[in-house]
């Protein structure tokens, strides 16, 4: 299995190679600017000192100048000067000279080279210049610098610079440190968070330690969990309807079969048994139905006819049918219609909204009262009003009405039918034509219903 690293562990990796690249880095900074610039600046003083010297040899020979002016480098400066002289048996300081530096000499060449001082054993920089008579090797006039004079002023650096380094490292491990705080305590937070929701927890809430995109991000899982708990409780409350509202009918289908099979059963009771099945059949079915058409509309595959449809012929065609169950009941239809307004939308299931809306309020509008229906163009949207005078409905209940299975009722009694997903399904249908549905209710005064749908503009109305 190939071994996993951690995002602390990458990070500390990170941080450590970081801080050895850093020391290298220095190092090799320190070195190249003492190789560079200081030794290669003493260089060029020694080569300089020659020189001069060279020059005092040239024009009057060993004289005393001569001999001063190494006395000179001698004494007042950090650099050691000293003349072989070929010319004499066995002269002294050969030992400074390899054949290779001797060779190059008779040749005319000046010798510069880093070497270890033959007596002292120390590290010193030496030039070697050549003196030719007759073209003949006849002196050389050696300078040398030691090397640890050379590097005393690096020492101020080289500590300045090792103080660098460990400063670097001890604020790159507090930086790591506080990396380790910021993020990956969050996401070690969040991991356990993912892990608890999962179970199906979503009540756990990451602690939110910072204002930046990791705080951000914990935030925003925090009202996933918050939504996904409404979710959960939003399936387990449907989960629960459903089986209420299945129950029902079926217990009272599977009670009245069981008494229907007794012989001695009056012809009128197993008619009236006959009834109650057909009754609870039906209403079973309206609730499969209204579930599979809630299904769709909340997957966005509910089928769709949109065309353009004068408003107002809708609203009357609803009322047209629903009529008689108002006259029967002593309830009056009063209308304020615009005929002018025209909506791109499905005629089917425009008409089963006001339908639901105008069933609910005949349901609870007494005997001698008036539903209210009217129209009214407001911008470039038709303002539908539905107003009953009905018992009214608290105000607590208002926001809630389109939840599926949402009842004011708590007892959830069946006089009053209904599978209680009319007004969510009502609530989709309306909003997949982009309108909006809202409800206002006074107690004892009546509830209102407000619809907005999109109008078609005059050109696109497909009317003369």
């Amino acid at each position: 299995m190939i071994k996993r690293y951690t995002i602390r562990r990458r990070i500390w990796i990170t941080i450590w190679f970081t801080s050895v690249f850093s020391a290298i880095l220095f190092v090799l900074l320190t070195f190249y600017l003492y190789d560079r610039f200081y030794l290669q600046t003493q260089e060029d003083i020694l080569l300089n000192r020659g020189e001069k010297l060279i020059n005092i040899y040239e024009s009057e020979g060993l004289s005393g100048a001569f001999y001063d002016g190494m006395t000179y480098t001698n004494e007042l400066t950090e650099s050691k000067v000293f003349f072989i002289d070929f010319l004499k048996k066995n002269p002294a300081g050969l030992r400074f000279l390899t054949n290779a530096d001797i060779e190059e000499l008779r040749n005319g060449e000046t010798v510069v080279s880093s070497r270890t001082h033959p007596i002292e054993g120390t590290d010193i920089l030496m030039t070697g210049f050549p003196i030719i008579e007759n073209n003949r090797l006849v002196g050389t006039l050696i300078l040398y610098l030691e090397l640890g004079q050379i590097s005393e002023p690096f020492r101020p650096l080289r500590l300045m610079i090792f103080f660098m380094i460990g400063l670097i490292v001890l604020n790159l491990v507090i930086f790591g440190r506080q990396i380790i705080d910021t993020i990956i305590r969050p996401l070690i937070d969040m991991k356990r968070a993912s892990t608890v929701y999962a179970q199906g927890d979503f009540d756990y809430r990451i602690p939110i330690q910072s204002d930046d995109e990791i705080g951000e991000l914990a935030e925003t899982l925090n009202k996933m969990a918050e939504s996904l708990g409404e979710v959960d409780e939003q399936r387990k409350e449907f989960l629960a309807n459903v089986s209420h509202e299945l129950r029902t009918p079926l217990s009272y289908i599977r009670g009245y079969t069981e008494m229907m099979q007794d012989d001695s059963l009056e012809e009128e009771k197993r008619a009236q048994y006959y009834q109650i099945i057909e009754r609870e059949t039906e209403r079973l079915q309206r609730l499969v139905n209204d579930l599979l058409d809630l299904a769709q509309l909340e997957r966005d595959s509910y089928p769709m006819s949109k065309q353009p449809l004068v408003f107002s012929q809708v609203l009357e065609d609803v009322i047209y049918r629903m009529e008689p169950i108002a006259q029967s009941k002593g309830v009056t239809f009063v209308m304020n219609l615009d005929p002018d307004q025209i909506v791109l939308g499905d005629t089917d299931r425009l008409e089963q909204v006001f339908g639901n809306l105008l069933d609910n309020a005949l349901r609870y509008t007494p005997p001698g009262k008036q539903i209210f229906l009217s129209t009214e163009t407001i911008g470039d949207r038709t303002h539908c009003l539905i107003r009953d005078e009905g018992e009214g409905i608290p105000e607590e209940h208002l926001d809630r009405l389109t939840k599926r299975f949402y009842r004011v009722d708590k007892s959830r009694t069946r006089k009053d039918g209904g599978t209680g997903l009319g007004l969510a399904i009502t609530k989709h249908i309306i909003d997949r034509h982009d309108g909006t549905i809202r409800f206002d209710s006074v107690l004892g005064e009546g509830t209102t219903v407000h619809i907005e749908l999109p109008l078609l503009p005059d050109e696109e109305n497909g009317f003369e």
